[in-house]
């Protein structure tokens, strides 16, 4: 991966730099990337300052600061560039620019001390934004939440659960239920309104039990 390619995908969040490749970014990317951005940013917040103050002085009547000064002295005049100072300070693009020299300096500091690569705060939150809707959808999509279906088969020691949710289990996982320990066998699809089919087995006294999840039919209607 070439220099101008780190720089570029630094800027963006895991989700849109998977598109392009699917290796991590260099920290050397994230650091140029960042330094980039700061004194991009410091250097047109230094020059819409001036612009500002230049407008400003020449909007600003020789007449009222002659006024000033009579009543005032210099402490008058010196306060109108004071009152100019905290205009500009809460003007939207002096605050947009402050944002990103803040974000340029914690983008460098990240690279450098942890290796870490920070996107860019707007892609950042369009990536959430786009995160959101597209759970949403897919909850839509897998219909309205009903309690699990269990079944206990006491011969066989097993236990058949129906769910209308996908449940993030695996064959390490052991699951707890009345009392009872239970790995996963296999996972089956079915139709609605309980797609999600878990075959479990009653865990042998003697195997290690290790991540234990606290099994309840209802907590699919908590949005677990």
């Amino acid at each position: 991966m070439n220099i101008v390619s780190a720089v570029f995908l630094s800027f963006l969040p895991k989700r849109y730099r998977d598109v392009f490749t699917p290796f991590e970014v260099p920290s050397a990317g994230s650091i140029i990337g960042g330094f980039l951005e700061l004194f991009l940013c410091l250097g047109l917040l230094i020059r819409s300052y001036d612009t500002f103050m230049n407008d400003r002085l020449a909007a600003t009547s020789l007449l009222l600061m002659e006024k000033a000064a009579e009543k005032g002295g210099e402490s008058a005049v010196a306060s109108l560039g004071g009152f100019a100072l905290i205009d500009f300070l809460f003007r939207i693009t002096t605050i947009v620019l402050a944002v990103f020299i803040l974000e340029g300096l914690v983008r460098v500091i990240a690279a450098i001390a942890g290796r870490e690569t920070v996107p860019t705060l707007p892609l950042k939150i369009l990536e959430y934004v786009q995160g959101q809707l597209s759970a949403q959808q897919k909850e839509h999509s897998m219909g309205a939440r009903i309690r699990d279906e269990v079944t206990i088969d006491s011969s066989s020691q097993s236990l058949s659960i129906a769910s209308c949710r996908p449940k993030q289990w695996n064959q390490l996982t052991t699951i707890s239920h009345e009392g009872q320990f239970y790995e996963l066998v296999q996972e089956e699809k079915a139709t609605a309104p309980r797609p999600f089919i878990y075959q479990l087995r009653k865990k042998p006294p003697t195997a290690v039990i290790r991540g234990i999840y606290a099994y309840d039919p209802d907590e699919v209607l908590q949005g677990k």
